[in-house]
């Protein structure tokens, strides 16, 4: 009996043994109920009524109240306003010295500079600070509206902008306090000599250099952040709330059919809406002790959290603990497969029709409404996988469990990047702050400029000395962030090992094995010359199973079993696991006592869940020698029976010497009659007696002798044979 899950598929060895046919059942997920599942939904319920949500909407809808409207107006209203309320008291405060400075303290003086000029520069860039932020909060609008008119594919680059306004201010800041800096000196113009503002000059002079280095290291990494993300996951996460949104409409055109906790579907809501007392609730079902006290504690929990959430809804103007919604129900139960399961059964059982156990694009037109039929279609689609025309309960149960784990899989592989790419921002702050305080010092220090020289061979030796550390480093980071092969939760086999990736770092992976468990980590820099086969990514896959058979097998008989295994892959019950195509190739001779068939039959998935696939291939290996047994397939060596076996017995007859002598005389005569070139002889023989072998071509003396020995040579050797053997006496 073979045995998978909690789904059964009885398959008598005896049936196997002598060939015979057992009824197709179809394995596509370990833990799905037994099957057929019929549909509970009366095939005349429909909706009736049209939604005016937009289909695939991948955002957020966010309704705002009438004083939510308001104060967003006021907030947004204009960015001057809002930057008046930072500019003009500052402001206010600095004109004060101003004006004593021009009024009252006329010749107050600092080195003979008069502090009226002083003043009125600090009060320039003042303003000049919050102008410049001004304009890098501006750059991002402009960026976008320039390279509109240009090209849309790199308008998200805007998004690097709007992270480095407060570098790019800086940077111009630095530029606007240089070139001001003549502003103190402007009534003292014979004065501007002075020390203090001579070193004043150096310090925004070396600022500049120390911003622009400032401002390219957060560039670099707002570059690899910004191109990473969007590489990797903008398209897997607009695929995902397309996904999750679709849900979400199912979801509501299920609560209107059938309302929750109906009869109906009172257990698949309690685990979809009450995850957190699934497990209380389960222990004491096994305990015997059936109740739904924890049932109405979960629906009195959301009751009082949506009732919170409309009152914080009225205050902020945005959806706050928001249980009731269909798209928080349905991201909740994503969380856990318990609940997805609940979640895919509700979702399959509500629309599909009494008495079948598949759901059609019919039956979602007819839920949805004619005038939906575009929305049914795109819907039937995303469910439909494998493109077989119809969705099962096992292919909607791993689909959402699919779309939940891929969920939690993608937030912790972005928390990995992140931090990786925190630890790559934090080691090059720590170069810049060098670099920085370089700077600074060959600026201010005359005795350090002068031994720079000496300074740069030292460092050109410590890089030799930590060449090596900074190649890994580099290598990490292109392996990380320009190849990156994997994700966190994809399945990959490295050197033939088949491994599951847990934690992505900046400098290593955590992978987990999947034949031991074992942990396993290797350093980026290894992983980078190594084959790495990602299944995840993979699209449906092909497996090749090698065969060997008995050399007696005739061609008719391979067309035998690829017949019987293509009727099989194409069965009703068996086209979701398998494409139709199917061949089988003759790959070797061997020693001519067996043939090698090499049998190729192509998934519809890939093999990321290893239990799908085992239990798939379990069938099919199955089915394969069940059909060799049909046919007959004889194995290497024949089917005969065994020697001493009653239907081959062993026995021995007695000779004479002269008669074995005889035989093998016989027999040594017979095999080289049979051969083309007798042994012994050689080429010569087969020359023609008028021409001499040192004239003629190699070639003109095969074929010569080739013909020869075809006009009578054969005939004559087997004369010759008859003559020396004795006849035996009888």
């Amino acid at each position: 009996m073979y045995t998978s899950g909690s789904d059964t598929t009885a398959i008598g060895m005896d049936d196997l043994e002598i060939g015979k046919k057992s009824p197709g059942v179809t394995i596509t997920s370990v833990d799905s109920p037994e099957r057929p599942v019929l549909g509970r939904r009366k095939t005349s319920g429909s909706l009736d009524q049209t939604s005016d949500r937009k289909l695939g909407y991948e955002g957020e809808e966010d309704a705002l109240t009438k004083v939510g409207n308001y104060l967003w107006k006021v907030h947004n209203a204009s960015i001057l306003t809002r930057y008046a309320l930072y500019i003009l008291p500052i402001a206010a405060l600095l004109a004060i010295p101003l004006v004593l400075a021009d009024t009252v303290y006329v010749d107050a003086r600092a080195s003979d500079i008069r502090l009226l000029g002083l003043f009125i520069w600090i009060e320039v860039i003042w303003v000049a600070l919050w102008v410049c932020k001004l304009i890098a909060s501006c750059l991002p609008i402009v960026f976008q509206a320039a390279c509109g008119l240009i090209s849309t594919g790199i308008r998200k680059y805007s998004l690097i902008l709007m992270a480095l306004e407060i570098p790019v201010s800086l940077f111009l800041w630095v530029i606007v306090a240089y070139a001001t800096t003549p502003i103190v000196c402007t009534f003292d113009k014979a004065h501007c000599s002075v020390s203090w503002l001579v070193t004043l000059n150096m310090v925004f002079k070396a600022g500049i250099v120390v911003a622009a280095i400032f401002l390219a290291e957060k560039t670099l990494v707002q570059l690899v952040s910004i191109n990473y993300h969007h590489k990797q996951y903008d398209t897997k996460i607009r695929e995902s709330k397309k996904l999750i949104h679709l849900l979400d409409l199912l979801y509501d055109a299920s609560r209107t059919l059938f309302p929750e906790y109906c009869k109906e579907f009172e257990q698949e809501d309690s685990d979809i809406q009450g995850n957190t007392l699934s497990d209380v609730r389960k222990t004491l079902a096994a305990a015997g002790m059936q109740t739904k006290v924890f049932n109405n504690m979960g629906r009195v929990r959301d009751k009082v959290t949506a009732a919170f959430g409309a009152m914080a809804s009225d205050i902020t103007g945005k959806q706050v603990f928001s249980t009731t919604s269909a798209h928080s129900i349905v991201v909740e139960a994503l969380e856990e497969d318990v609940a997805s399961k609940a979640l895919a059964r509700r979702l399959w059982l509500s629309f599909v029709g009494e008495g079948k156990d598949v759901l059609y694009r019919q039956d979602l037109i007819e839920v949805l409404g004619r005038q939906r039929t575009e929305e049914a279609e795109e819907i039937f689609a995303a469910l439909d996988r494998d493109g077989n025309g119809d969705v099962s309960l096992d292919e909607m149960t791993m689909l959402i469990i699919s779309v939940g784990q891929e969920r939690k899989n993608r937030a912790a592989s972005m928390h990995d990047i992140s931090q990786a790419i925190a630890v790559l921002d934090s080691l090059l702050s720590a170069v810049v702050l060098a670099a920085i305080a370089f700077i600074y010092a060959t600026f201010f220090s005359k005795t350090f400029a002068a031994k720079s020289t000496q300074l740069w061979t030292t460092f050109t030796g410590l890089a030799f000395a930590i060449g090596g550390t900074v190649t890994e480093f580099l290598s990490c980071c292109i392996f990380l962030f320009v190849k990156h092969p994997y994700d966190v939760g994809d399945r990959v086999d490295i050197n033939e090992v088949e491994l599951i990736v847990e934690h992505i770092s900046l400098m290593y992976s955590v992978f987990r094995r999947v034949d031991s468990e074992k942990i396993v980590q290797i350093p980026h820099a290894i992983a980078n010359t190594l084959w790495i086969e990602n299944i995840s990514r993979s699209k449906q896959m092909k497996e090749r199973l090698s065969i060997n058979v008995s050399a007696a097998t005739s061609f008719e008989d391979v067309l035998a079993l690829r017949g019987e295994l293509s009727s099989f892959v194409s069965a009703a019950e068996n086209k979701r696991d398998f494409m139709p195509d199917l061949d089988i190739e003759l790959r070797s001779l061997n020693d001519l006592a067996k043939l090698e068939l090499r049998v190729e039959i192509r998934h519809k998935s890939n093999f990321a869940n290893e239990q799908l696939r085992n239990a798939r291939r379990n069938k099919f290996m199955c089915e394969l020698l069940a059909a060799m047994r049909r046919i007959p397939i004889e194995p290497p060596g024949g089917a005969a029976p065994a020697l001493g076996d009653p239907a081959n017995p062993a026995y021995s007859v007695a000779v004479s010497d002269k008669e074995a002598e005889t035989s093998r005389v016989k027999h040594s005569a017979g095999v080289e009659a049979a051969r083309l070139f007798p042994s012994g002889n050689g080429l010569p023989m087969f020359l023609p007696e008028a021409v001499s072998s040192g004239m003629q071509n190699p070639a003109q003396a095969m074929i010569a002798g080739l013909t020869g020995r075809r006009n009578g040579s054969i005939a004559e050797g087997r004369r010759s044979v008859d003559e020396i053997l004795p006849k035996r006496p009888y």
